[in-house]
């Protein structure tokens, strides 16, 4: 039995075959995250071109927040980003500087991001003459402003699900945010790690994060459980009482 394409999916893929390969910038980031706070309110970040043609990048600032799971960026001024515009030629970097404005106290963790756009060159490129298609680049560094207090308090419980799995769960009390790269059982070998990646690995405070892990034999699932956590700070081991069914 044949199915036969929508004409705008047929069309998209005709296009695509016929454009050639995918292109984009080249570029790396260094560091990763920015903290600030109100004794240490300025950083730097280094952007490097790892590719063969210059590249113009314009640098923004925007408030990072989360409402219900879901991600929202918005408008902000709280924050100073020099240069706005900038080209980088081929294997050179550049240091963009990240300040903060307002200094106000506070008693939470204010979260933003530093957005990096690359802006459509004027000319053609020879890759683009080529048949490839230029995908313009954009990458998001968060900017985190620690409060006055900083308070780091995580709680984790276990459970099982229908499909006799281990359910991790933890909750943020504290009031900065509290990032987990991966989770796993201590001592399982069948067990690969969790992994988290980008924005979902990040619990913001007050929230609560889940992680179906792998099924546990039926001798292991009355003793307590060691959970190996990957965190920003390094490996943690975090002991749990014996999960309810």
């Amino acid at each position: 039995m044949h199915h036969r394409l929508p004409c705008w999916l047929a069309a998209l893929m005709a296009w695509l075959l016929m454009a050639g390969p995918v292109a984009a910038a080249d570029l790396s980031l260094m560091p990763v995250a920015v903290q600030l706070d109100r004794s240490n309110d300025r950083s730097t970040v280094r952007v490097t071109n790892n590719g063969s043609a210059p590249v113009v990048l314009q640098a923004d600032a925007i408030r990072w927040q989360r409402e219900a799971g879901v991600d929202r960026d918005e408008a902000s001024d709280d924050l100073i980003v020099s240069p706005g515009v900038f080209t980088i030629g081929p294997g050179r970097t550049q240091v963009v500087r990240v300040g903060l404005r307002r200094t106000a106290a506070s008693d939470r963790e204010q979260t933003y991001r530093l957005v990096l756009r690359e802006v459509p060159s004027q000319a053609p490129e020879p890759s683009m003459v080529q048949g490839n298609v230029r995908v313009l680049v954009t990458l998001r560094l968060p900017v985190y402003v620690a409060p006055d207090a900083v308070r780091q308090e995580q709680r984790w419980h276990a459970r099982y699900d229908e499909q006799g799995r281990l359910v991790a769960q933890v909750t943020n009390h504290g009031n900065v945010h509290y990032r987990v790269a991966g989770v796993r059982v201590q001592g399982d070998a069948r067990q690969a790690f969790h992994v988290m990646q980008g924005p979902e690995s990040v619990v913001f405070p007050g929230e609560v994060r889940r992680f179906a892990l792998a099924a546990l034999a039926q001798a292991d699932t009355a003793r307590p459980v060691t959970l190996e956590v990957m965190t920003d700070a390094g490996l943690h081991h975090v002991a749990l009482l014996p999960p309810s069914p």
